[in-house]
């Protein structure tokens, strides 16, 4: 009999290596998988995501929306001239009082040349606050062009977002 519990130890000891090392390999190509895809699927319009991986608090989602009475209206990438007030709107994993925001607004590529940071909003959260919208108003009519919107969360750069005025 011992030498029948010594060989079915063996036996499922070899089995547990081979599940281990086969559930292994599964979850690298899948994840290899799955890095590629998102990378090569990506649209110049859509968010670039830069934070860092222990992250608490973070940007969920991100948008830029037309004005609507002073509030974030219909969501675009694309802006008139004549749309003075651009809302750029942040929406957090979770509430969490006392979550510092910056939004960084800059100039890309204008018709005026005046490329560069435009204006700085900072912005701390409330108890249950997750939803969070800086907004840059223009007096006069926009310079046609490229601009970003980037998205600070606690001191760490979180999301990048384009937008153009056509």
């Amino acid at each position: 009999m011992k030498h029948h519990s010594g060989w079915l130890a063996a036996a499922l000891l070899l089995f547990a290596v081979l599940a281990c090392n086969l559930s292994k390999n599964r979850n690298n190509s899948n994840n290899s998988n799955a890095n590629s895809n998102s990378n090569s699927n990506r649209i110049s319009a859509a968010p670039i995501i830069n934070r860092p991986a222990n992250a608490d608090v973070y940007v969920d989602r991100i948008r830029m929306a037309k004005d609507d009475n002073g509030q974030p209206g219909e969501a675009t990438t694309s802006f008139a001239p004549s749309d003075h007030i651009v809302h750029c709107v942040a929406d957090l994993n979770k509430a969490k009082g006392g979550t510092k925001m910056k939004f960084v607004w800059k100039a890309v590529d204008v018709a005026n040349g005046q490329n560069g940071e435009i204006r700085t909003v900072e912005y701390t959260t409330k108890s249950f606050e997750n939803k969070v919208r800086g907004h840059l108003t223009k007096p006069t009519d926009w310079p046609t062009g490229s601009y970003r919107v980037e998205v600070y969360v606690n001191g760490n750069l979180d999301k990048t977002i384009d937008y153009t005025i056509e």
